[in-house]
């Protein structure tokens, strides 16, 4: 059984053996957590503006074994607003990855504001280590990207601010936290995503300022402790940057879809490269450049981009003076790439060919390859992903590497991310995405219809949202898991799976339980 309750002073000590248990955090970050702790237990808060503590059990009280802290929540007031609450600080055990804990603590903390009166939610995180786990968390749970400052934290990392409304509570309303409410697992098909950075551990609000003192919260997102430096393996911040879910980094089809800054005309590829904006597209970059210099031979001077899609990543190639090909199956896409980069003064060295994962495109051999956004799950059947990697090792100089990114199998599962919803603000529009993975119709064979949702709206002077553009896709996926992976490589002999990851970061393997991808690198013998 689950239960959640309020801070008690004999929950110090657990809470900093949970926080030891999280590989994710530096000391530093430990230090400030348990601050918040030691605020709140001897300075306490009478003007209802101090910190607030949503713990959660397993085990009930006064049976054989004493309840175990499987992750606690703190969030409190905003000061000087009227209905604002911050975010501060989410942390769950390893042990207790996506059983559903962060959701319900972060529900208890939506019904004790509901009671209050709603009001809006903020939470911070920083582009680098958002780009994973964490910011896919705020996702599932409705979070929405309101602002975003460039280079607040460091070069190249962005301040992301998320938020969320919460509705005035109705006369039913559930107890909270501090009436011992008991927790409900979420229901089957409901699963924690994911995405969700509490349920591996690692703590997805970066840390406003807390509602009292002088202490800065920074329970950063997911890969801030033990992520290496930029130019070596990225943040894994998802994120967004926010991160690619499986859910919106599976694009179904990428023929059609809204641009940035723009207003998308239906149907256009502008849509999808609008919808997927989030990626930190660097940050990738560097993770790719971490994969070859890991797992490979060879120095990186020319890259391909199966399924390039608007070239974003080719893009930030380009920006390290790589030579850059990029192959899409959509004429559409790729005629809008070819715009866009040039439009953006990208355009030189990139050069582009029509081609689907299973068809050779009109390229030279490369160093480096990479399939990205779950793409590569557009190819239904073993015998088309056989195809591929075969297209791969082709075209890959010996020593290359070829780096796929893919949906976790665990997906397709009840205890997977089979839905997400999320959205973009371009001023006064507003994209709002959605995909869906339809497990209940998944086949013995791993293969899953999938749905994906844009519509791109505006809303001016406060009237009615009207819709300017929208697009639907449907396809059909095969999600192997890791075993039928290692089947289709082996019958690739020119390649070598060397490293099954499960995170943009060379240093988190497929099995860490942090894991919410699996990027699989492939090496040309």
């Amino acid at each position: 059984m689950i239960t959640q309750r309020g801070l008690r002073p004999e929950d110090r000590p657990l809470i900093a053996a949970l926080l030891e248990s999280v590989p994710a955090f530096t000391d530093d970050e430990r230090a400030v957590a348990l601050e918040l702790v030691d605020v709140q237990l001897t300075q306490p808060s009478t003007d209802g503006y101090g910190y607030r503590f949503v713990l959660s059990f397993h085990g009930a009280p006064g049976g054989d074994v004493a309840p175990r802290l499987l992750g606690y929540l703190c969030y409190g007031r905003t000061p000087m607003t009227q209905s604002t609450y911050d975010l501060y600080w989410i942390a769950t055990s390893p042990d207790f990855a996506r059983s559903g804990v962060a959701r319900g603590l972060v529900s208890t903390m939506e019904s004790e504001i509901a009671l209050e009166g709603g009001g809006l939610v903020r939470v911070e995180t920083g582009s680098r280590e958002g780009h994973g786990a964490a910011v896919r968390f705020y996702d599932a749970v409705q979070f929405t990207r309101a602002a975003v400052i460039a280079d607040f934290y460091a070069p190249g990392d962005d301040l992301m601010i998320y938020t969320k409304r919460v509705a005035p509570a109705r006369a039913s309303a559930a107890p909270s936290a501090g009436e011992a409410a008991s927790a409900s697992p979420p229901a089957r098909g409901e699963a924690p995503a994911r995405g969700e950075a509490p349920e591996r551990g690692d703590t997805p609000a970066r840390g406003d300022t807390p509602a009292r003192g002088d202490t800065p919260a920074r329970g950063d997102t997911p890969a801030r402790g033990d992520t290496p430096a930029r130019g070596d393996t990225p943040a894994r911040g998802d994120t967004p940057a926010r991160g690619d879910t499986p859910a919106r980094g599976n694009m179904p089809a990428r023929g059609d879809t809204p641009a940035r800054g723009n207003t998308p005309a239906p149907g256009e590829p502008a849509l999808y490269d609008a919808a997927f904006g989030y990626r930190d597209y660097a940050a990738e970059r560097d993770f790719l450049l971490a994969c070859a210099r890991r797992f490979g031979a060879r120095p990186v001077q020319r890259v391909l981009s199966w399924a390039c899609g608007p070239a974003r990543h080719l893009e930030a190639f380009a920006e390290l003076g790589v030579g850059c090909a990029g192959a899409d199956g959509s004429a559409a896409m790729i005629a809008y790439a070819e715009r866009a980069v040039c439009a953006r003064g990208a355009g030189v060295g990139i050069r582009f060919s029509c081609a689907e994962l299973d068809e050779r495109p009109e390229v030279a051999p490369v160093d480096l390859s990479f399939v990205s956004l779950s793409a590569i799950h557009q190819l239904a059947t073993p015998a088309a992903l056989e195809r591929h990697l075969r297209l791969a090792a082709s075209l890959l100089l010996p020593g290359g590497v070829h780096v796929i990114e893919a949906t976790h199998p665990a997906d397709l599962t009840p205890s997977g991310v089979n839905r997400t919803e999320w959205t973009e603000l371009r001023g006064e529009q507003s994209i709002d995405a959605r995909f869906r993975i339809h497990t209940e119709r998944s086949t013995p064979e791993r293969v899953v219809p999938v749905t994906l949702e844009v519509v791109c709206s505006v809303r001016r002077n406060g009237g009615a949202s009207r819709e300017l553009s929208s697009i639907r896709q449907e396809a059909t996926w095969y999600v192997p898991d890791l075993a039928g992976w290692r089947r289709v490589a082996e019958r690739v002999p020119e390649l070598s799976l060397v490293a099954t990851l499960g995170d943009f970061n060379v240093d988190v393997p497929f099995e860490h339980a942090a894991a919410w991808r699996l990027i699989l690198v492939l090496k040309r013998l």
